[in-house]
């Protein structure tokens, strides 16, 4: 049976939705069955990077998803690739030559979000790996520079899609997961020094607590043979 484009559209809906879930409130409670593999979701960070990374991901396929309707519509010309009724018609928005393509560069949007989402899901990735890295807050900043930065690219595409006067449900769907993306990243930042982030990683337990390592690489700690002493 083959999926119709809103059908299609579900299955990326699929993990941003439960990273939004795991990311509220409600989180606490379905994380519960997560635990015995990765303790450090007890903590709201742990809940937060795990919903973060999931939402990435669901903005990371959309975005393939765009890209391969953009690429469709440059080989066959207009097609019906996702439209759909009333003002949603992905098919109007994605293969207008005018503002199918980032300004420039010349990149088409669904490459563009590719790349955003694999960035920031590296960064929010390795906050989950290594929590108590001093780099930490560095990742969290660029995450909120870079996430400040795509509403202004959201806020053009929107004034395109008034232009175009349609509106497409795939470009949406990346949008909602970069804005929630932000709201992640806004959240880290609001609880990195609280009691909520913890100190083992999204994989491991908080049993020791575990000091700032510092910047790049720091020498093992060699315990003296007792014959030196």
């Amino acid at each position: 049976m083959e999926l119709d484009a809103n059908q299609q559209l579900m299955l990326h809906w699929i993990p941003i939705a439960l990273g939004v879930l795991l990311m509220s409130p409600m989180g606490k409670g379905m994380s519960q069955s997560l635990r015995s593999m990765f303790p450090g979701m007890e903590h709201q960070r742990g809940r937060t990077i795990g919903g973060m990374i999931l939402v990435f991901l669901g903005g990371f396929t959309v975005s393939v998803h765009t890209l391969w309707i953009h690429n469709k519509s440059k080989e066959m010309g207009a097609g019906n690739f996702c439209s759909g009724d009333g003002i949603w018609d992905c098919s109007s928005v994605i293969g207008n030559d005018a503002w199918n393509t980032m300004p420039v560069t010349n990149l088409p949007w669904g490459l563009v979000g590719m790349m955003a989402f694999c960035i920031l899901a590296w960064l929010v990735i390795s906050i989950g790996k290594d929590p108590t890295a001093t780099w930490v807050n560095d990742h969290i900043k660029y995450g909120l520079v870079l996430g400040y930065g795509g509403l202004l690219i959201i806020a053009y595409l929107a004034y395109g899609e008034y232009q175009i006067g349609k509106l497409c449900q795939y470009c949406t769907t990346a949008h909602f997961a970069h804005v929630v993306g932000l709201l992640g990243f806004i959240h880290l930042n609001s609880v990195i020094d609280t009691s909520e982030w913890g100190t083992g990683s999204v994989g491991e337990g908080d049993a020791e607590p575990r000091i700032r390592r510092k910047r790049g690489y720091v020498a093992p700690t060699i315990a003296k043979d007792d014959s030196e002493e």
